[in-house]
């Protein structure tokens, strides 16, 4: 829950897009550190519990233009559950996290007037929408609220923390829409917060949140974080994050390359993000409060994008925590009325499109992660994407006009091609998943609509394209402009999203030899065109719906080209700097595909088939049931001359789940 770090900016403020996670490396301000954050999404929000050390206090501190400070990468460091920077005005900083607290310490310049302010209006790109502070200079604690508006959930939620000042509070004052009161100890309001003189110019302060109450954030801080030094609290954090880590190996990669391949795990572990307590108490979907007892409640889910990657690699290397998502979603549409698209905080954002959920719960369970609610799971499943019942948010559209039509009629839905598209993939997970519960009646008429892709296509203009419900394509046609047909993306983007029913595909584009032709100029004009950093013509790995495109070469039978293309892209999509991604990562989209690149294989989410490569590396190993699976390349060089598995040449483009959870070697000749 816990991700304490600087909030940066220019001189001028910044872009939103550039600030989803709260820093952004071209900044030359420090804002604060606040406690609570997202990672890599494309909408900034949360950012909240605001400490900043100061000099001094005025009533021009009561905001960040009044209180933030220049700083220097140079003067700054950062490692898994740690970071650290000296102020310019000489203030060092050095924070610690637990998961759901946070340890401060400063270092105040001999002779200042030390003061650290606490600004509960701050959020990133969002509002307040009031709250409460307390100051108890006898206990040297400080508590209170904010209810957080963000652009993810206007309506907002509540975020309480304690505040422990471990060497005491000397004196103190509270603003509340208003200049700031000295020796007030209570206020509410909305330009809110507090400024602190400790009694240390050394302070160590300790921080915990909750979700649910000032209770809670007082039993987090009691079950996690006591009194001593934050060098403890740090070991403690790269201790958990080293066991994290650990579970893949590498060998064979260019220190860069290992520094990627750390990153990106890293990156691929920050959400979804815990939501509920330390003792299991969390905010449900209804607004009441309730207990997780055997798992841990889980919120934050990117679900357009991390159904492509990260989950699977959940799924494969953290089973234990592709539990807790599934029955996170599971109790989300218990208590909130329906399975969500983008949940944050207590309710569903209803960003994005599609049925992702499904997905995600089908993949969990058909490779085998099943120790959680199904009998109550499916039916919920099969009736929101029959439309059925009342569904409060994150509802399918017209499901009658997709059955009748064939597709979604552009004069009915927006966005026509990208829910045609994206309900086809859900559908064709919900008819693994209907096989798998035993429910073969369900299991055919979701695998019928999972073909409904293939009614949009254009064979005039030779892509897929808006169809009304007269069954005409609509004119002016131009596959390079993102129409309103899509969603973040264009009609070349969109052309392989039917990749999980790859001979379908190919008989579309008229046969394998032409839809590799097809797939073929795709990325060489993608290779023409370089890498930008605005959205592309062509291959775009800085979002999602053609992420998958460069294995679709490998199940149409040309191994060569899928191990040229991925191996493009990790070269020129990733880089050990500070500008390392495509785009943001949404929520480890992106970091998931390059751990799966390096391993050599790709999961089509949905199903239990993996489309191999070659490793990126000489060899990946990681712990499954059955022990260790390796990965391992023998040679290097264009042309993949055989696939064993086990020993056993792998004819074909897939493997499947179960071979990798048993154990055992994947080898990949090259030369």
């Amino acid at each position: 829950m816990v991700k304490v770090g600087p909030d940066t900016s220019l001189a001028w403020g910044g872009l939103g897009a550039y600030h989803c996670s709260g820093y952004y490396y071209d900044d030359t301000f420090i804002e604060g550190f606040s406690h609570f954050r997202m990672h890599g999404t494309g909408i900034p929000d949360y950012g909240n519990i605001l400490f900043m050390p100061t000099i001094g206090w005025d009533p021009t501190k009561r905001d960040e233009d009044g209180y933030r400070i220049e700083f220097s990468h140079d003067d700054e460091w950062a490692e898994p559950g740690a970071y650290g920077v000296t102020l310019a005005d000489g203030i060092e900083v050095t924070l610690a996290a637990t998961r759901h607290a946070a340890q401060h310490q400063y270092r105040f310049p001999d002779d200042s007037d030390a003061v650290v302010l606490i600004d509960l209006e701050h959020n990133l790109f969002g509002s307040s929408l009031g709250g409460e502070i307390t100051v108890d200079a006898e206990r040297g604690v400080v508590e209170g609220y904010m209810h957080n508006s963000g652009q993810f959930n206007g309506e907002g939620f509540p975020i309480w923390f304690t505040a422990v000042f471990d060497e005491g509070i000397a004196s103190y004052g509270t603003w509340a829409d208003d200049e700031g009161v000295e020796g007030r100890a209570e206020a509410a309001g909305v330009d809110l917060g507090a400024w602190i003189v400790p009694t240390s110019r050394d302070p160590s302060i300790r921080v915990a949140i909750s979700l649910t109450s000032l209770e809670g954030a007082r039993a987090n801080l009691a079950a996690e974080l006591g009194p001593g030094p934050i060098d403890a609290t740090a070991a403690q954090a790269r201790d958990v994050w080293e066991d994290e880590l650990d579970r893949v190996e590498i060998d064979g990669a260019t220190e860069s390359e290992r520094a990627i391949f750390a990153t990106a795990l890293y990156h691929a572990l920050q959400m979804p993000q815990e939501h509920g307590d330390a003792d299991g108490l969390y905010t449900g979907f209804d607004g009441a409060v309730h207990t997780a007892d055997g798992w841990a409640y889980h919120n934050d889910f990117s679900l357009w994008d991390t159904y492509r990657t990260a989950h699977p690699l959940y799924i494969l290397l953290y089973p234990e925590k592709a539990r807790d998502f599934a029955i996170s979603l599971l109790t989300m549409a218990e208590q909130g009325g329906a399975f969500p698209a983008w949940p944050v905080a207590n309710r569903d954002s209803e960003v994005m499109l599609g049925a992702p959920a499904d997905i995600v719960l089908a993949d969990t369970w058909v490779k085998g992660v099943t120790d959680w609610d199904m009998e109550s799971a499916w039916p919920r499943l099969r009736d929101q994407a029959m439309g059925a019942g009342t569904i409060p948010y994150n509802a399918r559209p017209d499901i009658a006009a997709l059955e009748r039509y064939g597709y979604y009629p552009s004069d009915l839905v927006g966005s026509s091609v990208a829910w045609t598209q994206e309900n086809a993939w859900a559908d064709h997970a919900l008819a693994q998943l209907a096989q798998s519960v035993g429910a073969p009646e369900d299991a055919a008429h979701f695998a019928w609509r999972s073909y409904t892709w293939r009614n949009q296509y254009d064979p005039a203009v030779g892509f897929f394209h808006a169809r009304t419900s007269d069954g005409s394509f609509e004119a002016n046609f131009n596959p390079l402009v993102w129409a309103d047909e899509y969603t973040e993306g264009n009609a070349w983007q969109y052309l392989w999203m039917g990749w999980f029913q790859p001979d379908a595909l190919a008989d579309v584009l008229g046969g394998r030899d032409a839809a590799l032709a097809k797939l073929t100029a795709f990325f060489e004009k993608a290779e023409i065109e370089g890498v930008l950093d605005f959205p592309q013509t062509y291959y775009w790995h800085g979002n999602e719906p053609d992420i998958h495109a460069a294995w679709l070469f490998a199940l149409w039978g040309d191994r060569d080209a899928t191990w040229r293309w991925v191996r493009w892209i990790a070269a020129n999509h990733y880089a050990a700097d500070p500008i390392g991604l495509a785009g943001n990562d949404d929520a480890g989209t992106l970091s998931a595909w390059y751990i799966f690149a390096a391993m050599g294989f790709y999961p089509i989410a949905g199903t239990t088939s993996y489309v191999v490569s070659a490793p990126l590396f000489e060899e990946v190993r990681f712990a499954v049931d059955g022990g260790t699976f390796t990965s391992r390349r023998i040679g290097a060089g264009e042309h993949i001359v055989e696939v064993r598995l086990n020993g056993v040449p792998l004819q074909g483009a897939t493997f499947t789940h179960d071979k990798l959870v048993a154990g055992g070697t994947l080898e990949v000749v090259v030369e």
